[in-house]
């Protein structure tokens, strides 16, 4: 999965317009963005990167975080 194929899928999740989430984007901005918006992300992130998710994918708090927690620990 790419980053633009994970944008893609955050985007559905969130129910946003496609190309619209920024790296700020959070709970606090978007509103879909909900406990349930959590497990179907992190649902994606352990099935279709096979990443375990730990507590700092846990913790991430924006569209950014998630994706430089990604990229750290694809490498």
């Amino acid at each position: 999965m790419t980053h633009t194929s994970f944008r893609n899928a955050l985007e559905d999740i969130l129910d946003v317009p496609k190309s619209s989430l920024r790296d700020s984007d959070s709970r606090e901005t978007i509103e879909n963005w909900t406990s349930v918006a959590d497990v179907q992300i992190l649902t994606i992130i352990s099935g279709e990167l096979g990443v375990e998710p730990d507590a700092a994918l846990i913790e991430a708090e924006t569209v950014g975080e998630l994706v430089s927690i990604l990229d750290a620990g694809l490498r």
